[in-house]
């Protein structure tokens, strides 16, 4: 193994344990969407790391703790005839604090219309640009602010499936306001390791890979 792939190699395992964060993180993120043989890396600490998660119980949210979270996160039917859920204005760390709470309760049965997935797309000073939910094959993607309007381009949104395959297009982003971005079913959104913002021409990329730099890469919380 030569000393560029060695370098792949260790920090592939970085990325999939999770050790890797911040500026590099995304970085790699970047170098993730160009590069097949750093995918294959990914790949093979993912099918190496992962099958160790089969070893562990699977410990799910109970019905009372769901509610009181649905509440503080403005979540309820109520509010949701008051405003939009984008208006929520919750953060990565409100996010990613969610997913902890989650992982320390007891089980229940979620209905069919629970979030499953999402995603808040952030600059580097860490502002929120876009927020993204997931439900079964359809995003629903509100542009909060703090994106660069752009007459002469578009930014398209494309997901990095865990297998390490080559980037697929999810859609375009709107600049401002909501859109509701409706997957393919041959698409398997569950594979989704990552989410990436390329700016591309109007009307999105020409090709089935980005052409314009990306600019953006997130992580994406499972609930």
């Amino acid at each position: 193994m030569s000393d560029k792939t060695e370098i792949q190699h260790q920090l592939a395992a970085r990325y999939v344990i999770g050790s890797m964060r911040g500026g590099a993180r995304k970085r790699f993120m970047r170098l993730l969407m160009t590069t097949p043989a750093l995918r294959e890396h990914v790949t093979f600490w993912e099918q190496h790391l992962y099958a160790l998660t089969d070893t562990v119980p699977e410990r799910e949210v109970s019905p009372k703790v769901w509610n009181q979270i649905e509440r503080r996160l403005g979540w309820t039917q109520a509010e949701q005839s008051r405003n939009t859920w984008w208006l929520w204005g919750f953060s990565a760390a409100a996010a990613l604090l969610l997913l902890n709470l989650l992982t320390f309760v007891a089980p229940f049965t979620p209905t069919p219309q629970a979030i499953e997935r999402v995603a808040v797309v952030q600059n580097d000073d860490a502002q929120t640009l876009w927020l993204i939910k997931q439900q079964g094959q359809t995003l629903m993607v509100n542009a909060v602010g703090n994106i660069e309007q752009r007459a002469d381009a578009d930014y398209q949104l494309w997901m990095l499936p865990q297998s390490g395959s080559a980037p697929i297009s999810l859609g375009l982003l709107p600049q401002q306001g909501e859109r509701v971005l409706t997957i393919d079913t041959q698409i398997n959104l569950n594979d989704v390791a990552a989410l990436a913002v390329s700016r591309e021409p109007l009307g999105g990329s020409p090709l089935d890979v980005p052409t314009g730099p990306v600019v953006f890469v997130t992580d994406i919380v499972i609930l």
